[in-house]
């Protein structure tokens, strides 16, 4: 028996300067099947990944097809987390042909495979969260030595910070129940950038939602340039604290 997914799922794309991606990316969602609907968020790239997505659309996609892929411009780089809420909040409301069910956030330069797509929404039938994990048990292929320090050691921060069972905070490759995007839609966003990723992770476990993790092989992009900034790494390191504070002494709402 295999449990029946999700009929109707979002899946959002952060978008900063992704030409050299956006496109391929999308024609191998659509492939995934008629339940799924893109939805790009771009900040406003200066190298047009926008228009490519306007482009593409029009003049790859029959008429029936184009409304699977939307597209939403932010007026400046802004930030993941906000990128991913602003889809969320566009899903949530959408009603026609039906709701959407199910929903996922994930990178553009495929370093989050979409093959692996059926299997996090299997997994969601009977969680509120999924995610698509490079630790403990999966691999990363093409980071350098200092990306893998500073990640590891970012998530091991966390993990003794907040909760130990959760291996991956810091992952962009998730999967949530129609309840877990309405909390994020809901609860005030206290970060910018990767360290909303965490901020959603332990808003989760304070509210009790169910997290699924399973491996994964993220392979480093091989097409453009990653939008993650020492500054950002810096800022990260700061907001873990303070979401670990929140955590146990704070409050959420």
């Amino acid at each position: 028996f295999i449990p029946r997914m999700p009929m109707s799922t979002l899946i959002i794309l952060p978008t900063y300067n992704e030409r050299d991606n956006i496109v391929a990316l999308i024609t191998a969602l659509l492939a995934l099947g008629d339940d799924f609907t893109v939805c790009v968020v771009d900040d406003n790239s200066p190298d047009g990944t926008a228009q490519l997505v306007r482009d593409f659309r029009e003049r790859e996609l029959p008429e029936a097809d184009r409304p699977r892929v939307h597209l939403i411009v932010r007026d400046k780089k802004d930030g993941r987390g906000g990128a991913v809420r602003t889809g969320l909040q566009w899903g949530l409301e959408q009603t026609s042909p039906v709701p959407f069910d199910s929903f996922i956030e994930m990178d553009c330069d495929f370093s989050h495979p979409p093959s692996d797509i059926p299997r996090g929404l299997t997994l969601l039938q009977d969680a509120d969260v999924v995610m698509g994990c490079r630790y403990p048990d999966g691999q990363i292929i093409g980071w350098p030595l200092h990306r893998r320090v500073l990640s590891f050691g970012a998530n091991t921060l966390a993990r003794c910070l907040i909760r130990w069972h959760i291996a991956d905070y810091t992952n962009g490759f998730r999967f949530y129940s129609r309840r877990s995007a309405e909390l994020i839609s809901r609860l005030p966003q206290q970060h910018k950038g990767y360290i909303y990723l965490s901020e959603t992770i332990t808003a989760f476990l304070h509210y009790g939602h169910h997290i699924r993790c399973f491996p994964i092989k993220f392979v480093n992009r091989e097409r453009g340039v990653s939008n993650t900034t020492f500054r950002e790494v810096r800022s990260s390191l700061t907001g873990i604290f303070q979401i670990a504070w929140r955590y146990r002494f704070g409050h959420w709402d």
